[in-house]
């Protein structure tokens, strides 16, 4: 008899914890030599990241804009412009949110960068960056636009295959070296002496965020069920199981099918409900919207920083919902594309894109559960919403 054996692999985010657990315990040991080479292959992978992105931005919102064609055009636009609106506001929730918490908690103790202990990296890729990332995401937008309306079959072939070529960058490229991609970065954070103040000052904040996304989103569901305690009890029991299956697997998309279910239930409207929750899955992100912007103003703060002004915000803002569009279905794949805006727009360093990239990956699963719940309740608003409209426009029809 065979015996079948479960191998046994650990998760991407439980790998991260024991990365920077163990620089924490173990990283005065290691010699700075060796600190610097891992440095370096560190710096090395985020500029092969960073060259490659715009390709992969550009082919996700493509793919995406691209793959409307059979669905109606107003049914799925009034559908973009809400969950982008929904995003959008999300931001501000989080700008709102952290202004305050901020204020409350006092100032937070600054991470003092030890830069005579920062490592020196032994080489430097330097690949230039053909396409700025901002065209690759307009382009996308606008390119797909065009040809979900003007069909072509060739377009649509080369469509499949940057996609393709993407997710093998992907998922065989990016998501095995992560571990050692974050490695080499904590190691310069332990250097500088900065792991300690992120034990201590993140717990915290990591509160402030799900405590906002959850009370947000439970005034959502509220308002669905029209301020009636009882039946928002029972739309809540009715996302309960997608929210368990977005929290333990951590993917909106193992999740969908729980969340179709429940969005059929709240809704009582199935077709719609099916035609809603596929397009959500990977682009209607509450969480995170909410959690990292709350997590990059917070990195700014325990820095030293200043605060980037509401103008500056909104710019971020903007490019980060539309860089949600690109948002890829793999570990992390929220907060990767994130990274040239937030260096762009709020002058993130490496050592900061590092620790918001670790950050977010730990905290995962809270951002998917949010994800998912937040997707279930804005089905059941934009169904409201979009009958609404429908009967207005009947009306006038009549008359």
């Amino acid at each position: 008899m065979k015996e079948n054996k479960k191998s046994f692999k650990l998760g991407l985010p439980l790998k991260l914890a024991i990365i920077v657990i163990a620089c924490f315990l173990f990283g005065d040991f290691i010699t700075p030599t060796i600190k610097s080479f891992f440095y370096s292959i560190s710096l090395t992978i985020k500029d092969l990241l960073i060259f490659v992105l715009p390709l992969i931005v550009f082919s996700y919102i493509f793919s995406c804009i691209l793959s409307l064609k059979q669905r109606s055009w107003v049914f799925v636009g009034l559908i973009l412009v809400a969950l982008t609106a929904s995003n959008f506001f999300s931001t501000l929730i989080a700008y709102t949110v952290s202004k305050s918490f901020f204020n409350i908690m006092g100032p937070i103790e600054a991470m003092q960068l030890g830069a005579e202990n920062a490592l020196a990296p032994l080489w430097k890729l330097s690949l230039p960056r053909l396409i700025p990332n901002d065209v690759a995401l307009f382009s996308g937008l606008i390119l797909g636009a065009l040809f979900s309306i003007f069909r072509n079959k060739t377009v649509e072939k080369i469509s499949i295959n940057l996609k393709n070529l993407s997710n093998l960058l992907l998922h065989k490229g990016l998501v095995p070296v992560v571990p050692l991609f974050i490695f080499g970065f904590v190691l310069n954070l332990q250097s500088q002496g900065l792991l300690q103040s992120m034990f201590s000052q993140y717990g915290t904040l990591l509160a402030c965020i799900v405590s906002t996304q959850l009370s947000y989103i439970a005034i959502l569901f509220l308002i669905n069920s029209g301020f009636s305690p009882k039946k928002w009890l029972i739309s809540l029991r009715n996302v309960l199981p997608s929210a368990i299956a977005g929290f333990s697997t951590m993917s909106s998309a193992a999740a969908m099918p729980l969340t179709l279910r429940g969005a059929e239930k709240n809704t009582g409207d199935p077709d719609k409900a099916d035609a809603i929750i596929p397009i959500t899955v990977n682009i209607h992100l509450i969480g995170d919207s909410i959690g990292i912007p709350i997590i990059a103003l917070g990195i700014i703060h325990s820095f030293g920083l200043p605060a980037p002004d509401m103008s500056t915000y909104l710019i971020f803002a903007t490019f980060f919902v539309i860089a949600k569009f690109a948002v890829a279905a793999v570990p992390g794949g929220g907060i990767l594309v994130m990274l040239p805006v937030l260096e762009k727009y709020l002058n993130f360093t490496p050592d900061m894109l590092s620790l918001i990239t670790a950050l977010y990956i730990l905290f995962d699963m809270f951002f998917t559960t949010a994800n998912v719940l937040g997707n279930g309740a804005f089905a059941v608003l934009y169904i409201r919403f979009y009958k609404w409209i429908s009967r207005e426009k009947s009306k006038k029809t009549c008359e």
